[in-house]
């Protein structure tokens, strides 16, 4: 049940601060507030939160406490409880004392007793009584704090008495009380002397009780309340004349104070060594000697310790932010929480000079909406213009801004503005007000806010300039990315990607893309239909032509327009690897197979399971790695070099080969068992030379892969020089012949931009179909208006219907020609 859990963490956080164990009881007040919150308790959450503000009080975590504070008053305020608020006042009263705000402290008191008093809770009422008795004697008001205490004595008659077993609790508030009056100077009156003793106001007998005191909170554990008594023990026998007893209840005080302090976090150790009762166990008597100006000015003391304290803490916050936003946040809290600020603002210049609010900010920690952008900007811009700081006492009386609306508008009471100077010029402002309290800030405020302030500057100079310079990389990688597409866009263009073909697919019959494949002979065509025959099945194929011829390209073909063709492609040359590194290379190998098998590592198989594995040149396979081949094949299971483990894939494959596998067979090099698993489908590539008809179509597909500045027309005599050489290394020999010739002509490529080899092939002048001698009609018209049409074409800058009107043609005729010499 959370609802439990809730209350047993609150009772447990209780306990843990009576008995000094502030760490845990941080941890148990921290947990309760997150379950209530959950809940939505609000009495039960405004509980917790006040008495984890007592506990920040203690360590001196005042600016937590202050939240805590304001956290409180919001919950307990929407069901209007009058003692819950009188709760709240007590808390907030303890928080001003412990912030050297005596006046305050004590108009927080009385507003609690009221509060409780109305309320019905006497006790804690009488308690806010005697907290002012306390705050007025430490003041030096000691004949007022003398009124207070007879009040409260006589509010105190049902308690139990100092004479019975132990003292009540309100005779022991009374004793702390009425130690403190003493202490501060204040004497009884005859009336008040002739008391009877269990109330009597002499020091003797009040130091003896607090001495009890102290003797049964430690039996009880609770350590705070022991080591506070026996100091007031102590100084209360000093005072008496009776130094034996004052050490050692002195002593007392300070083994329990060392026992509490070693049970605080570091963290907090400061805070609660600057406790006002603490450094009179610092002085060289105990500060038992010591009056109550001696201790406010080491209370003052304390709080200058305790800001430089938080200065270098905040300042370790402010390496630790890279972000602009967040750092400008951190900023404004930590200035917030050095001066107890009620709202901060920093204010940068923008392009324009402006002053602009970057951070808004409250005590809570809460960005601040842009209707409570509420500030006094002449004062902000004065600050930021004159490069020096400003404080105000009474914003709304001071005469240097007596005309600016926006000070009397806003009420304004205490104002620090504080320029940020970056790199020798004023670049903003920090600003903090309090509406509420004249003269907030004092000098230290602003020294110490002036020295953050340059801290500051540096850590806002330096997540701006990284800000800035993330802010151009993404840039750089918008415009990376954007030259990535366009150059995409136009290399498809370029390289004709974006050109459809435009084939009569019903009378070739061909169902699959194989624009890759470039031929438009009777052979290629039949090719095509093969391959559409087999691209939809499993079967194992082999490939089979000369070098140069395209096998690869066909086994592409394959799989990437079949069912497989989301899987792997994976390609191995079984001529390029030696026999003793095949095999690992296609099954794999496992840890220790051989020196250098470091790990285990997949192979070929393994990483083509489930699509395409492209053997080429397989007839160079030695005998033993034939048959285990021939295993996976059977199978579809291998093993993987040094491993004993059976594995299982399903892979296709495509074999490729330029030599004649069944011959091999015939003379032993090649196992005729895996001939025919390999056999099941056979496609033969004919050799370029066969296919004479498409090497012009093949030419106008490797020139119109080449970038647009650098592509050339071809002339004629060259492409007749072309058809007529007999291509030994086919369709690969003829590319790299037209990127050479490309590479090296002027304008146009010619004839004599050929390698040698081709422009003199020995049977060249019975194919020229250009030779003036050939008479071959049909041919010379193709030719002769397949060129024109170039032509044309090209000095139209490929627009169609003006190159019609240069050839004579209707467009529709100019189409008709295109597409009957495959020009698109």
């Amino acid at each position: 049940d959370v609802h439990t859990e809730a209350a047993v963490a609150l009772n447990l956080a209780a306990v843990l601060a009576e008995q000094g164990q502030y760490a845990g009881a941080l941890v148990a007040s921290e947990r309760a507030i997150r379950l209530l919150g959950r809940l939505g308790a609000t009495a039960e959450l405004g509980t917790a939160l006040l008495n984890a503000a007592n506990l920040f009080v203690l360590i001196a975590e005042l600016g937590s406490a202050r939240r805590a504070i304001a956290r409180a008053v919001d919950e307990v305020s929407a069901r209007g409880g009058a003692a819950m608020l009188g709760y709240t006042r007590f808390v907030e009263g303890d928080l001003q004392r412990r912030s050297g705000e005596p006046a305050a402290a004590l108009s927080c008191y009385q507003d609690a007793e009221r509060r409780l008093a109305d309320a019905g809770q006497n006790r804690p009422a009488r308690a806010a009584l005697l907290a002012q008795v306390e705050v007025l004697a430490e003041s030096g008001r000691t004949v007022d704090a003398g009124v207070a205490l007879q009040k409260a004595r006589s509010q105190a008659t049902g308690a139990p008495s100092a004479s019975a077993s132990g003292p009540g609790s309100a005779d022991r508030e009374l004793d702390v009380a009425a130690a403190r009056w003493l202490l501060a100077g204040g004497a009884p009156s005859e009336a008040e002397a002739s008391e009877a003793a269990d109330v009597a106001l002499s020091p003797l007998p009040l130091a003896q009780r607090l001495s009890r005191l102290a003797g049964e909170a430690r039996q009880q554990t609770r350590l705070p309340l022991a080591w506070r008594s026996a100091l007031l023990a102590a100084r209360l026998f000093h005072h008496t004349g009776d130094e034996a007893a004052a050490r050692r209840s002195l002593d007392s005080a300070r083994s329990t104070f060392q026992e509490v302090r070693m049970a605080t976090p570091d963290a907090h150790r400061s805070g609660l060594d600057n406790d006002p009762d603490a450094r009179w166990l610092a002085g060289p008597a105990g500060g038992a000697s010591a009056g109550a100006g001696d201790a406010a000015l080491a209370l003052r003391a304390a709080r200058s310790e305790d800001r430089l304290r938080r200065l270098l803490r905040v300042n370790k916050r402010l390496n630790s932010q890279l972000r602009l936003s967040r750092l400008l946040e951190t900023i404004i809290d930590s200035v917030i929480e050095l001066t107890d600020a009620e709202r901060g603002f920093i204010l940068l210049e923008d392009e324009g000079g402006e002053l602009v609010v970057r951070a808004a900010r409250n005590i809570d920690q809460r960005t601040l909406e842009t209707a409570e952008f509420e500030l006094s900007r002449s004062i902000a811009r004065r600050a930021a213009d004159g490069g020096a700081p400003i404080v105000t006492i009474d914003a709304a009386g001071d005469e240097r801004f007596k005309t600016a609306m926006s000070v009397s508008g806003l009420h304004l009471r205490s104002v620090l503005a504080v320029p940020l100077q970056i790199k020798g010029r004023a670049a903003g402002t920090i600003y903090v007000d309090h509406r509420l309290r004249k003269g907030a800030f004092v000098d230290e405020d602003v020294s110490l806010v002036l020295d953050f302030a340059e801290q500051a500057a540096i850590a806002i100079e330096n997540a701006r300039l990284l800000s800035e310079l993330r802010r151009r990389e993404r840039q750089v990688e918008a415009l990376n990315r954007r030259l990535e597409v366009e150059l995409s866009a136009r290399r498809e263009e370029l390289t004709g990607m974006k050109v459809e073909l435009r084939e009569n697919r019903e009378a070739l019959a061909i169902r699959y893309d194989y624009r890759n494949i470039v031929g438009r002979t009777p052979r290629m065509l039949e090719l095509f239909r093969l391959l559409d025959r087999i691209t939809d099945t499993a079967l194992p194929v082999v490939i089979q032509g000369e070098s140069g011829t395209g096998k690869e390209l066909v086994a592409r073909a394959i799989h990437f327009n079949g069912p497989r063709r989301d899987r792997p492609f994976v390609s191995e040359n079984c001529a390029a690897i030696p026999e003793t590194l095949l095999e690992s290379t296609l099954f794999g190998y496992v840890r220790g197979a051989f020196t250098g098998a470091e790990h285990d590592t997949r192979g070929l198989f393994e990483v083509a399971d489930g699509g395409t594995l492209f053997l080429d040149e397989v007839a160079e396979m030695s005998p033993g790695m034939q048959g285990k081949l021939l295993r996976v094949l059977q199978q579809g299971e291998f093993r993987r070099v040094g491993g004993e483990r059976t594995r299982k894939v399903d892979v296709r494959i495509v074999a490729a080969t330029n030599r004649d596998l069944s011959r091999l067979v015939e003379e032993g090099k090649f196992r005729q068992d895996l001939f025919f698993r390999l056999n099941v489908a056979r496609i033969f590539l004919p050799p370029l030379r066969e296919r004479r008809e498409d090497i012009p179509l093949i030419v106008e597909h490797f020139l119109a892969r080449q970038p647009s500045g650098q592509r050339k027309p071809l002339e004629s005599a060259a492409m007749a020089r072309l058809v007529a050489y007999r291509w030994p290394g086919n369709v690969r020999e003829l590319e790299n012949e037209i990127m050479r010739a490309s590479a090296l002509s002027a304008e146009r490529i010619q004839a004599s931009d050929l390698s040698p080899a081709v422009a003199t092939s020995p049977d060249a002048g019975a194919i020229l179909s250009d030779d003036p001698d050939s008479l071959h009609l049909r041919r010379r018209v193709e030719r002769l208006e397949r060129t024109l049409v170039r032509e044309a074409l090209a000095r139209c800058g490929n627009n169609q219907t003006k190159a019609a009107g240069v050839l004579g043609l209707s467009r529709f005729g100019l189409q008709k020609k295109l597409k009957r010499y495959r020009l698109v």
